[in-house]
């Protein structure tokens, strides 16, 4: 009996198994990241906290970044922004953010963008800092409103919610970017 030939024709599919990541089990509605509450011994936990650049009132040009320890290796991202005088173009957004090694990259593309957002987040131990990926800026805000910051820590705190322009407190435990984006919010 010869194996060669079938053992051949298994070494194409061994080197692609290699090659790629392997695809996560989807969960079950019942174990979604965003039902599981944050542990203290995530290791993004590091990250949790407020942070904040420039005049947080709305008088002047500032914004707040809001982080949550999701899992591991993810962290949710709620930030509110605005340009300041002398029209106070506002920009919000809730997302996850993957993070490796102090850097995380949350991407995303609304309904009609054509280029997408991704922003990058280098994250040390007293601040983040925000650059958003060259040509793929559209991230929803108002006009002249970007994330491009030092976003200085003002709490270490976990956060258990934010409020929304809107109005409404968002519990990140319960309310996943995904269910926050669908309830139109």
């Amino acid at each position: 009996m010869n194996f060669r030939p079938f053992s051949l024709r298994l070494l194409p599919l061994a080197l692609l198994a290699a090659c790629t990541e392997p695809t996560a089990r989807q969960p079950e509605a019942a174990e979604t990241p965003a039902s599981a509450p944050a542990a203290p011994g995530l290791r993004t936990a590091a990250y949790a906290g407020e942070y904040n650049w420039g005049d947080t009132t709305r008088t002047e040009a500032g914004g707040t970044l809001t982080v949550y320890p999701e899992s591991d290796s993810t962290v949710l991202l709620y930030l509110d922004i605005s340009n300041g005088p002398p029209a106070f173009h506002l920009g919000q957004l809730y997302q996850r953010a993957t993070v490796r090694q102090g850097v995380g990259r949350c991407a995303f593309k609304g309904e009609y963008d054509s280029l997408g957002c991704e922003l990058q987040l280098a994250f040390s131990s007293q601040a983040v800092v925000i650059r958003t990926e060259v040509g793929r800026g559209e991230c929803g805000f108002g006009q002249g409103v970007y994330a491009d910051e030092t976003y200085r820590r003002t709490s270490a705190a976990v956060p258990q919610q934010f409020d929304d322009g809107g109005g409404r407190k968002v519990v990140f435990k319960t309310t996943s970017p995904e269910q926050y984006s669908a309830a139109g919010q």
